[in-house]
């Protein structure tokens, strides 16, 4: 029998266990020496061949480089034979503290493991929700009906004066050559002095206008032109003209005519409001169950989620145009206030995984299929080749994991009782 390793618990905080190891030398050394003996091998020291420096020398010289390397070899041995003792499955992988390696005498370290949050039967009887009501109001159709006929909207060519309409000009600088094509539109009531203009132009007149110096710093930051003499020709005037509301253009949006239009967008409505509303049930329900059981967390595994949010939120604000807020936020503060989020997405996790495996509940590859089908639908792939895609990657499992949890809320969910209320519940904010 080999020489032994000395393992022992410390302490237990939470999800955070603490585990003190002692493993003999005898058992340190063949890893040491091997890495010694490759060290020495590649070795490159004043007044020696290659592989031929005396021994202690290169421990002298090489002493952090070989106690790294013998760490990397012998740590991992510390946590699985500790893993594989006190039977634990950690959720990130296991770290190490106060390492203690000298030459000759008994290798010692902190072991600290994170594992699972261990939840008791979950049920959601007697949890009550408030809830808004899943109701399509004719208004939102007709609403959804209007923007599609103003997304349908052309612009045509008018001879007449402009008034409202749209005008494409050419605009000239005094003391400058190059002349700028600008687009504009003739409303009389505009903060812009040229479109003040515009109301009554015609195609192929000209005026001039001229932009006196601003009387202060803050307006000439607003001004949209610079102070000078300007010549404007109007080149095109445009008018847009939407849609009538008719039979003709519902066949132009696929539909047989204008009342099976407005059938097609109340049930999509319909279906949005439903999934947004089922979102909603889904959140409350979540926050009330790790509520009602209240259970310690991870600690590493919430920092990561955190900083996946806060990382989103940049990017977000990046494609928003608002990069710039990232330099100039309290970050700390921010973090904070979504600490709270991090934990109960995290929480969420745990739990419903734990449900999903107590009500033995798993995804089938129907499931699966179903899944990428409905993914595909937002993509140019074919479900196949994003199945594909997610197998090579080894990504399956993950999906099967994600369709096995959300059958456990699902389930969770039917056992709730939801009151349905007028609007948003009061008190209630979106997570």
């Amino acid at each position: 029998m080999g020489a032994q390793m000395e393992i022992a618990e410390k302490a237990r905080e939470g999800c955070q266990r603490t585990f003190s190891v002692t493993m003999e030398w005898e058992r340190v050394a063949p890893h040491y020496e091997g890495v010694l003996k490759a060290v020495r091998g590649q070795a490159r020291l004043p007044g020696f061949r290659p592989g031929k420096a005396p021994a202690a020398l290169v421990k002298a010289r090489f002493a952090s480089e070989i106690r790294e390397e013998v760490l990397e070899r012998i740590l991992p041995e510390a946590a699985q034979e500790t893993l594989k003792q006190f039977g634990l499955e950690p959720v990130v992988e296991p770290r190490a503290a106060q390492t203690r390696l000298e030459e000759g005498q008994p290798f010692t370290c902190e072991l600290k493991i994170e594992v699972a949050p261990e939840f008791p039967e979950v049920t959601a009887a007697g949890v009550e929700i408030s809830s808004p009501k899943p109701d399509v109001k004719e208004e939102q159709v007709e609403k959804v009906i209007h923007s599609l006929r103003e997304r349908a909207a052309v612009m045509k060519p008018v001879e007449e004066a402009a008034e409202g309409d749209y005008l494409v000009l050419s605009q000239k600088r005094a003391g400058l050559e190059k002349e700028q094509e600008v687009f504009l539109r003739a409303l009389s009531q505009s903060d812009h002095p040229v479109e003040r203009m515009l109301s009554g132009k015609k195609a192929g007149e000209t005026f001039e206008l001229e932009i006196a110096p601003p009387a202060t710093e803050e307006e000439g930051k607003k001004a949209p032109l610079a102070p000078g003499k300007y010549t404007f020709t109007v080149n095109k005037v445009g008018r847009r003209e939407v849609p009538p509301l008719s039979d003709d253009f519902a066949k132009d949006l696929g539909a047989e005519n204008l009342e099976a239009l407005r059938n097609r967008v109340r049930e999509d409505l319909v279906a949005q409001v439903q999934r947004e509303v089922k979102g909603f049930q889904e959140n409350r329900l979540l926050e009330s169950l790790l509520e009602k059981y209240p259970v310690p967390l991870p600690p590493t595994l919430v920092e990561r989620q955190l900083r996946e949010d806060l990382t989103e939120l940049v990017e977000e604000w990046e494609r928003e145009g608002m990069g710039a807020m990232a330099r100039k936020v309290d970050w700390k503060e921010i973090a904070d206030s979504r600490r709270p989020i991090a934990e109960r997405k995290v929480g969420a996790y745990f739990l419903l995984s734990q449900t999903a495996a107590r009500k033995g509940l798993a995804a089938t590859e129907e499931d699966v299929d179903a899944y990428f089908r409905e993914l595909a639908a937002g993509s140019r792939l074919s479900p196949e080749t994003l199945k594909s895609r997610y197998a090579k990657e080894e990504r399956l499992d993950d999906v099967r994991d994600l369709i096995a949890r959300k059958k456990a809320l699902d389930l969770l969910l039917r056992e709730a009782s939801v009151r349905f209320v007028e609007g948003k519940p009061s008190g209630e904010e979106e997570s």
